[in-house]
């Protein structure tokens, strides 16, 4: 089989997230024409894929810490220097053929898009703090004391971790991700997420700067937006938050997303109005490809 110029690659732990995955993957094989790597660990239900490393991790490690390691440690592990791979969390979907696109985007170590907030709103949500509501400034905080590192702009727009682009140049910062993040697990003034150590390690290699992903390429939609933490857990689909802002129709002048990243546990969930839409405009497509087949 003749190999693909690039490489899409997922890091997943443990069945809830190989039926995840599968979702992601039965999306993006209908658009995108590239190679597609799956990285998992403990899982026992199959993975509707044909190319799967299997990885072993240490059992100290809740999954996850283990998803957190794979991904941090996906350049050692691929170990491709000859394509520009680009990793999505499994809550990440294609919904436009446009996505192989992304690839023309690498510009820097690495390259990735801004989150749906800022570092003030973000902050609690990385490090343990009396903080429960609004802005907190205890991540820069945190990141001077454990790493050394100034975050001299404390309104900056830190990173998303769900959609990024790596290659051969992208060793020494990843590198140093990966160990800031291990390097929290057992701290318990953090908590687990890989996006604190994210900012400390853009911050440290002085990228703060470098231009981000358009927000097409990781465009985040979250139901639970303006739900307070105690009804997350009993919420209907149908009680979820629809954002309006962005368009799968093609006619729209909204704006059009290549993937959609549906944080908080939202993907999948039938009866909000955000995913039937999505899975409306896969089968679409699929119906539309179906009938130019001669």
């Amino acid at each position: 089989m003749r190999r693909s110029a690039n490489l899409f690659v997922y890091a997943v732990t443990g069945d809830d997230h190989v039926e995840q995955v599968n979702l992601s993957l039965r999306f993006l094989k209908h658009f995108s024409r590239q190679d597609i790597l799956v990285v998992a660990a403990r899982y026992d239900r199959k993975i509707e894929h044909d190319d799967v490393i299997r990885i072993d991790v240490p059992e100290r490690f809740d999954n996850h810490q283990a998803s957190i390691l794979m991904k941090t440690g996906l350049h050692r592990i691929v170990g491709d220097a000859d394509r520009i791979c680009c990793y999505l969390d499994s809550d990440v979907v294609a919904v436009h053929s446009g996505v192989d696109r992304i690839f023309q985007r690498k510009q820097g170590p690495v390259t990735f898009a801004a989150d749906h907030t800022r570092l003030p709103t973000f902050s609690r949500y990385a490090v343990r703090c009396s903080c429960v509501r609004g802005s907190c400034d205890h991540l820069r905080q945190g990141i001077a004391s454990k790493f050394g590192v100034d975050v001299s702009n404390p309104d900056w727009h830190h990173w998303n971790g769900g959609v990024f682009l790596f290659d051969s140049g992208s060793m020494d910062f990843l590198d140093t991700w990966h160990t800031y993040t291990r390097a929290i697990f057992d701290d318990p003034g953090w908590k687990t997420r890989d996006q604190g150590t994210l900012v400390a390690t853009v911050w440290k290699f002085g990228l703060q700067d470098q231009q981000t992903l358009a927000p097409k390429y990781n465009y985040i939609v979250d139901g639970m937006r303006g739900m307070a933490d105690f009804e997350r857990a009993s919420a209907s689909p149908s009680s979820y938050r629809v954002d309006t802002t962005y368009s799968l129709d093609p006619a729209s002048p909204s704006l059009r997303p290549c993937f959609l990243h549906f944080i908080n546990g939202c993907g999948g969930k039938r009866g909000w109005r955000n995913w039937d839409e999505t899975e409306a405009k896969l089968a679409q497509s699929q119906s539309l490809a179906a009938e130019l087949v001669p």
